[in-house]
């Protein structure tokens, strides 16, 4: 090797060399910095990977930090925060009420697993936080809004007027409180009262929050036809409204499209799979169209929302009696008869039941019932003048 071609390898080695340490370098800087476990560190860097939206690493550093620091409410709280992005709601839950322990009056922790518990469709639970997070800050606006919305998706419309009603008039631009308090007035009955606030919204023209609430009156005045058109326009001006769409089910329901209201409840349900309407309504259609087994899910659904409800109830007793699990229909079906003795329904149903089981006493008791009950409809109802 010539003395030029030495003095070209040494160059080369020792740019090579130089590379090597440069790397060598960088690497040792970057795994100081991720061998630096410090709870300060850790803290640091779990914020930075959330901010640029590396939610993973942000839950993975969260825990290692809280191994160390368990009693991090701030940690914890954000490790809630960081799960629920990821969809993983029952996780979150667990951390906000573990962070509620050690901080039990931390507003921000009760919003956030009331918020938890309402993306998990358990608005009982939700309800329940955000009633005790409002006693103690009633000037929260959120949890104003997120407590009604509760009480209109478990069917407390009396509580949402009380909740709603003595703040109304000081906020006239507030169109999230009038449709609140204007469905409540309406499904109570009170129509009157319910179009004055509807009118707020009327008066900005052909919206589809303003057709939803007209059509709401129409269906709660029991004008079924007008309803569904009414619902139909608000639809095709925001076709993402999960409330609308099942009321314009139930309003098709009501004029004896199956089809069509069944169409409609699973738009609801693509939505918002927690609508307890949608989730009721559409497992009654397919349990009375003979698909009992595809009914069941979307009636235990409905159940998990309101466990005592004797309609969603006696759904499932129904589907079950199709299914041939006989025991659980007539002990279900029994103890509806004993809470709700003029449940009609109920009592066709025991009648047929006790047929198939040869209780052929019980099955006549319980059609004299039916009768009666007939009968007791029946002189209710206005009778025509001579």
């Amino acid at each position: 090797m010539s003395q030029e071609q030495s003095m070209r390898f040494l160059k080369k080695v020792g740019w090579v060399a130089i590379n090597a340490l440069v790397a060598l370098a960088l690497l040792a800087r970057y795994v100081s910095a991720e061998q630096d476990s410090s709870p300060e560190s850790l803290y640091k860097q779990a914020i930075e990977a959330d901010d640029r939206g590396d939610v993973q690493r942000a839950i993975a550093l969260y825990q290692e930090l809280l191994k160390k620091q368990p009693a991090s409410v701030e940690a914890r709280t954000n490790l809630g925060v960081a799960l629920a992005k990821t969809g993983r709601y029952d996780e979150a839950t667990a951390q906000y009420r573990e962070a509620l322990k050690r901080d039990p009056r931390n507003p921000i922790v009760r919003l956030n697993l009331a918020l938890s518990e309402y993306k998990q469709a358990d608005f009982q639970l939700a309800a329940s936080e955000l009633e005790d997070l409002r006693k103690e800050h009633p000037e929260n606006g959120q949890s104003l809004y997120l407590l009604a919305d509760c009480y209109l998706r478990l069917g407390r419309n009396s509580e949402v007027v009380e909740l709603l009603e003595p703040g109304y008039q000081a906020h006239p631009e507030d169109r999230a409180i009038d449709y609140a308090l204007g469905t409540a007035l309406l499904r109570e009955g009170k129509l009157q009262q319910g179009e004055a606030v509807i009118d707020r919204i009327l008066k900005e023209g052909d919206t589809a929050e303003a057709n939803f609430l007209m059509g709401e009156a129409q269906f709660a005045a029991g004008d079924n036809r007008a309803a569904a058109a009414t619902l139909r326009r608000a639809l095709e001006l925001d076709p993402s409204m999960a409330g609308c769409w099942s009321l314009y089910g139930h309003a098709l329901l009501n004029n004896d499209d199956f089809e069509g209201a069944a169409v409609a409840f699973r738009r609801a349900l693509e939505i918002e799979p927690s609508d307890f309407s949608a989730n009721l309504y559409l497992g009654s259609i397919l349990r009375r169209g003979g698909k009992a087994s595809d009914a069941v899910p979307y009636l235990e659904k409905a159940l998990r929302q309101r466990p005592i409800s004797p309609e969603v109830r006696f759904q499932i007793a129904a589907a079950n009696a199709a299914l041939g699990k006989l025991d659980d229909a007539r002990t279900e079906f029994e103890r509806i008869e004993q809470e709700f003795p003029d449940f009609l329904e109920v009592h066709v149903q025991l009648a047929a039941l006790y047929a198939r089981l040869k209780l052929k006493q019980e099955s006549e008791r319980e059609r004299a019932i039916v009768l009666r009950l007939n009968e007791k409809a029946r002189g209710s109802e206005p009778r025509p003048k001579p």
